[in-house]
Order: structure tokens, then sequence, then C-alpha cells
């Protein structure tokens, strides 16, 4: 009874029950192990390739408020570190349709990009692994379907290692236009450095 009241509250997957009344046969077992073992094998490499756009975007962010070195530091761990991928994303923009509509016009799809990136990375590092009976009796070897929840609902998203690597390629060019983008934005028009936009 205190078990079904916690999982009810505490787990929407709980709710349905399912996991509550499957005893898992060892072909389940060994299937979920391996769902396990590649959604780990999936997060590791995409997760391992894009860490580095976030504290890029920070470090633009710096660059472009501070011109002072020690400054620019404290400004990129004491505040753009610290905001979230969605708000140095949005601020980003802000920037560039303020000041530097031609790089908007040179990139056109990057924030679209940027936030696909983040929709995906927040599903691969927040999203559980369906190992329901339905989906470990479909035995995949080359998939899995990683269960998110959203304003009272589930989504599933079906990833294989084509989709992963399909993104993890995306996520370079992202990188190349972000590194185009810092290297204009961040010279000072003070000392004429700072290219024409």
């Amino acid at each position: 009874m205190v078990e079904d009241l916690f999982a009810k509250a505490f787990c929407p997957l709980a709710a349905s029950n399912w996991f509550l009344h499957m005893t898992p046969n060892q072909k389940q077992l060994d299937q979920s192990h391996r769902l396990h073992e590649f959604a780990n094998t999936l997060r590791g490499k995409f997760l391992g390739a894009t860490t580095w756009i976030e504290p890029l975007l920070a470090d633009i962010l710096a660059g472009y408020f501070c011109c002072d070195t020690r400054r620019r530091s404290l400004f990129f761990t004491e505040i753009a570190q610290r905001m979230p991928f969605e708000r140095k994303t949005r601020l980003l923009f802000t920037i560039l349709e303020q000041e530097f509509p031609p790089l908007v016009a040179a990139h056109p799809n990057l924030k679209a990009q940027l936030e696909e990136l983040r929709e995906f990375r927040n599903l691969l590092a927040h999203a559980h692994i369906d190992t329901s009976e339905t989906a470990l009796a479909e035995d995949r070897r080359d998939e899995v379907t990683f269960v998110s929840y959203s304003k009272g609902s589930s989504k599933v998203e079906r990833v294989t290692c084509e989709s992963a690597d399909r993104r993890g390629t995306a996520s370079n060019q992202i990188r190349d236009d972000l590194v185009r983008i810092q290297l204009t934005i961040t010279k000072r028009p003070d000392d004429g450095t700072r290219e024409p936009a």
C-alpha cells in the first residue's frame, strides 16, 4: 500500500504499475542490460563531444562584455558560466540581432541548431530508458528509446547510433560557427580590431 502511494506520487511510470508486477525473465534482463549499455555508449559519445559548446557560449559572452582579462574571467565564472544554456543562447542572439545582423544572416540556422542540440542533450542527460515488456520484447540492438516527461505527459524518442552520429556532426558545425562568431564579436572597437559586421 505504501509502495503504491509512493510510486504513484513520485514516479509517473509507477502509476501504470507495469514494473511493480513484472517479473523479468533472463532474456528480458539481458536485453535490459544491453539497452542500458547501448544508452551509456550513446550518452558518453554525444555528451563528451558536445560539452565544450556551453563553455564556448559563456566565453563568447564574457569576451563581448569584458575586454579586461581579469574582469572577463570573473564574468565568465560568476555570471556567464552559471547561466542556463537556453539563456546563453538567447543573450547571444540578442547581441547578434542588435549589433551584428550580417552574422545572423550568415548563420540562419544556428539558433534552431543550438535549441535542437540543447533538447537532445537534455534528453540524453535526463530521460530514462524504456525497459517496458514491449521494449524488451523488440530485442533491438542498435537503438534505444528514451522516455521524458513534460506538462503531465510522457514523450518517447528512439535514438540510433546513426542519428546520434548525425547530431554529433551537426554539433561540430555549430562549434565552427560559434568560433567564427567569437572572433568577430569579441574584438574591441576602441583598438580598431573589431571586424566590421
